[in-house]
């Protein structure tokens, strides 16, 4: 394989000292060898500046160590130093598959007009035990920014986007604490999108992952989705979310947000079965 394009890939590293450096070795170790590799710590306060400084001095990557600023400001800053064609992301409790890189260049020289590809990742716990593979079901190519208004259905781990294109709709969006979906949404509007049939990245499931907190994620997903309610498909998009949304919040404790989005489905859902399923056991919960 030619090896000229050069591949940019960041990791922020934020007080995972048990994690970092397999998160480190396993891009280091990549069958693709023409990568950049930045890492920068976000004002860790357990050893992992340690790690990492002794890492960068065996393995020659750029190592950033300064005060927290948080994830947004961290992933930008990282991309304004990246010099490669393409750009690709890891979280610093996660880590690769070692072919990760080899197969995403191998899909853009195969596909040089999309503009992301990704793939599927396998789930893992603390001792990096696999616990399973993702869901395929929503996973698509293509010209998707209608599917992704629904869902965000791609990995991010698994992502693997050209530069160009990334700074061109000005990175990402620090409005938000959520890094993906707005970039998404952002470049599938405009280019196509590229599903890889492999598992590319390890996935660590623990109690910090972001998407553990049901009630933020779904406040952060609609003030999101507001940035598109001009779009043909945003009513339907939001009519099936809030129904969603409720029947996952009826299953919680949480009966304000429960009732609050029963609410808003009503009008668009009150005739479905998954609807009066979720409203019966929101009112059972209510009368307990």
């Amino acid at each position: 394989m030619n090896n000229q394009i050069l591949v940019s890939v960041i990791i922020p590293s934020y007080n995972h000292e048990q994690y970092i450096e397999k998160a480190v070795l396993s891009v280091v170790y990549q069958t693709y060898k023409h990568i950049e590799l930045i890492v920068i710590d976000d004002g860790s306060q357990d050893a992992s500046h340690d790690i990492l400084s002794n890492l960068s001095q065996q393995h020659n990557f750029q190592y950033i160590h300064r005060q927290n600023r948080g994830l947004l400001k961290t992933l930008n800053e990282a991309l304004s130093l990246t010099s490669g064609q393409y750009f690709t992301m890891l979280g610093s409790d996660d880590y690769f598959y070692e072919d990760k890189i080899e197969k995403q260049i191998s899909f853009f020289k195969s596909n040089p007009a999309y503009a992301l590809c990704y793939g599927n990742v396998t789930f893992i716990d603390y001792h990096n035990n696999i616990l399973k593979n993702g869901k395929t079901k929503y996973f698509q190519s293509g010209y998707i920014f209608n599917k992704l208004l629904h869902r965000n259905f791609i990995p991010l781990p698994t992502v693997m986007l050209k530069t160009e294109i990334i700074k061109k709709v000005n990175g990402f969006d620090e409005r938000f604490f959520l890094e993906d979906y707005p970039l998404w949404l952002k470049i599938s509007k405009k280019y196509q999108i590229g599903y890889i049939k492999d598992c590319l990245t390890y996935y660590r499931l623990h109690d910090s992952n972001v998407s553990g907190n049901i009630i933020k994620m779904i406040k952060e997903t609609e003030k999101i989705l507001k940035d598109w309610e001009n779009e043909p498909e945003y009513q339907k998009s939001i009519n099936k979310l809030y129904l969603r949304w409720f029947a996952d919040l009826s299953k919680t404790d949480a009966l304000s947000q429960t009732k609050e989005y029963m609410q808003k489905s009503f009008t668009s859902s009150f005739y479905k079965p998954r609807f009066i399923k979720s409203a019966i056991r929101y009112f059972l919960k209510q009368n307990n």
